[in-house]
């Protein structure tokens, strides 16, 4: 992976590592480890929160949303929350990029408010965008 500092987490690496996907799970826990090996620093926004949680609660898998309240504490994965300027950049986004979605946008939008450097996801409708760099777990594990 190029020289990075701060990693943005889509809502998918959540659920693929907690859920334990026989494609992705076990590359996404390899990808955690090496930002905490590489003291990258990582972060998500309340929207993965709200993402996240809603086939768990819908399922009454409540261990899972504790698993994800507690992968987050103990990776130190800050949270960026939804702000006017947030926002804003999300809606400015889906004028410039057709077919973006709201939560993506706003995904986005929290990922360079908060500063980073990539935005990682397994979302290839993404990678059309210019303002930061989308990364697919598929290419990081090629990279």
């Amino acid at each position: 992976m190029t020289e990075c500092n701060k990693v943005f987490l889509d809502t998918v690496i959540f659920i693929y590592l907690l859920e334990d996907n026989k494609y992705f799970g076990e590359s996404v826990a390899n990808f955690l480890e090496y930002c905490t090996t590489n003291s990258i620093s990582l972060t998500t926004s309340v929207i993965t929160y709200h993402e996240f949680g809603i086939k768990p609660y819908k399922l009454g898998r409540n261990e899972l949303i504790t698993a994800f309240e507690e992968l987050c504490t103990e990776l130190n994965i800050s949270l960026q929350e939804v702000t006017l300027p947030v926002a804003n950049m999300a809606a400015k986004l889906r004028s410039k990029y057709r077919g973006l979605r709201g939560m993506d946008a706003l995904q986005i939008s929290a990922a360079i408010q908060s500063d980073c450097d990539k935005f990682m996801t397994n979302d290839r409708r993404l990678k059309q965008i210019n303002e930061i760099e989308v990364m697919l777990i598929k290419d990081w594990l090629h990279s």
